[in-house]
């Protein structure tokens, strides 16, 4: 749904009522009022003497009326602070900072307001029983606080569950950092201490006062069977509540991470924990939107440099400098490209010059060279650098056929002449260290320019220097022909030029 408070689009937040919340809590502390009531008539031995109609009905009308303090507590003071704190999942907005760390704090205050109530009327029962006796007092405060305990932390875990929506969109905002919560191992010392520890502990009590009751084998046997099968179905109840709390976030994790190795990077998993786990879940996903930003990192890279440098950047490093080799330089440059973007809309022009840049870029990719730059209506590509070839010229020179014939086919707008020869070239990294490109520099890239300009005038619209044939395979020589050797501009020696047959 949309925040419209801050124009922000977050996961489907289900309003939480304050109402729903203290509900939740009055029920489970009705539910563990009645098990405490059970376990005072049916399940804990008592001597006749302390098992009187007067006692006991004191007693049920002592719990009666703690109960429905607790609802008036958590009625008067519960409900605000959960209004407060979730008030905003109403109003569909984002939470304010206030919000929330109200909302992150809130199962956690509730808890502790169940103990502070719990822990009252425990006081309560014993100073009500000392005139019974000080050991029958002891064991009905102990009876009431064991309850207590298991009844706030049940309470926790489903305050979680009902949340949990909540959770995600305040972690969404403000992700989740190291010690906001304590860590996994803390809560299941925790809940197992307080749904299974502490009524254990209470079993171990009521058999070490078994003896100073007077009760009997019998009824202590049934008691303490019934008081240990309660511990057990509440343990595992909480347990199976803790399990998925951890379980259902660790599986997403697992998911998320599997779709990762397939090379999925759109990924992402929701953040509904304040936790350990929540810090695992908001690390993946920003270890996915950093490999993201990196892989278009590497394809802007790569289209701006050609793949072959980039991945051979990426692989070795960069670093200013370059190696002298062998390789073959081809040039290809529109004709009358002046006059056409003079007669044409310059959206046409723009066009145009893409399909005829494609099929460049097609060519040569086909062929294993590399687009080094474009330079206007220019392109200047390179056979041997930076990976090798094992024949550089032949390569080049069949590229340049197939590269003439394609563009009369596939671009009749523009015109082409296209250039290529072979040399000893400087194949490397040049500029600054804030600012690099790798480039070919030599005297083939220079030929190959020059040739592009004899290759305008020639019907074929491509020219070759008789060197790069004469590198070139059998098969590739023999499409090609020599022509009568002339002078370039800005040569010192005539060069023999080849045209393609």
């Amino acid at each position: 749904m949309l925040f419209g408070g801050h124009g922000m689009h977050g996961p489907d937040i289900r309003g939480v009522r304050p109402y729903q919340v203290i509900g939740l809590v009055w029920f489970a502390n009705v539910v563990g009022a009645a098990v405490l009531m059970i376990n005072y008539l049916v399940v804990i031995p008592f001597p006749p003497r302390e098992s009187t109609s007067s006692i006991i009905r004191g007693n049920v009308l002592l719990g009666l009326a703690c109960v429905a303090v607790s609802w008036v507590v958590l009625g008067v003071v519960g409900a605000p602070r959960a209004h407060r704190a979730l008030d905003w999942t109403l109003r569909g907005m984002a939470p304010d900072e206030e919000e929330r760390e109200l909302t992150l704090n809130l199962p956690w205050w509730l808890f502790w307001m169940q103990v502070w109530l719990w822990g009252l009327s425990c006081v309560v029962f014993f100073y009500a029983n000392l005139d019974v006796g000080g050991v029958f007092a002891l064991q009905m405060s102990t009876a009431v606080i064991i309850s207590g305990l298991a009844t706030a932390a049940t309470s926790y875990l489903l305050c979680m569950r009902l949340f949990r929506s909540a959770t995600t969109r305040v972690l969404e905002l403000a992700p989740p950092k190291a010690g906001w919560s304590a860590g996994v191992g803390e809560k299941a010392v925790f809940i197992w201490a307080l749904t299974t520890g502490v009524p254990v502990l209470g079993l171990i009590g009521m058999v070490a006062f078994a003896g100073q009751s007077g009760v009997s084998l019998h009824q202590l046997s049934i008691s303490g069977l019934v008081v240990g099968l309660g511990a057990v179905v509440t343990g595992f109840f909480a347990t199976v509540l803790f399990a998925k709390s951890v379980g259902e976030p660790l599986g997403g994790l697992t998911r998320a991470l599997a779709q990762i190795q397939e090379g999925d990077l759109t990924v992402a998993v929701t953040v509904d924990d304040a936790g350990e786990i929540g810090q695992l879940q908001s690390g993946l996903n920003n270890m996915v939107h950093a490999l993201r930003e990196r892989e278009q990192l590497r394809d802007l890279f790569g289209r701006h440099v050609g793949e072959d440098v980039a991945r051979l950047a990426l692989s070795q490093g960069v670093a200013l400098g370059g190696e002298e080799l062998e390789a073959a330089a081809l040039f290809v440059d529109v004709i009358g490209s002046t006059t056409f973007a003079a007669t044409r809309p310059a959206g046409e022009v723009v066009a145009a010059l893409n399909r005829f840049f494609e099929v460049v870029v097609s060519v040569v990719s086909e062929y294993g060279g590399l687009v080094n730059k474009f330079e206007g209506d220019a392109a200047l590509c390179i056979f041997g650098a930076p990976l090798e070839l094992p024949d550089p010229a032949a390569a080049a020179l069949a590229a340049a056929r197939t590269m003439a014939q394609r563009l009369r086919d596939e671009v009749p707008d523009l015109d082409a002449g296209i250039g290529v020869s072979h040399g000893l070239v400087i194949a490397g990294n040049i500029g600054a260290t804030q600012r690099l490109e790798y480039t070919v520099i030599g005297d083939a890239v220079n030929e190959a320019a020059r040739l592009t300009e004899q290759a305008k005038d020639r019907p074929e619209r491509v020219v070759a220097s008789e060197r790069i044939v004469d590198r070139a395979d059998a098969g590739e020589q023999a499409r090609w022909r020599l022509l009568e050797p002339m002078l370039l501009r800005g040569r010192l020696v005539p060069t023999t030029l080849a045209v393609p047959i």
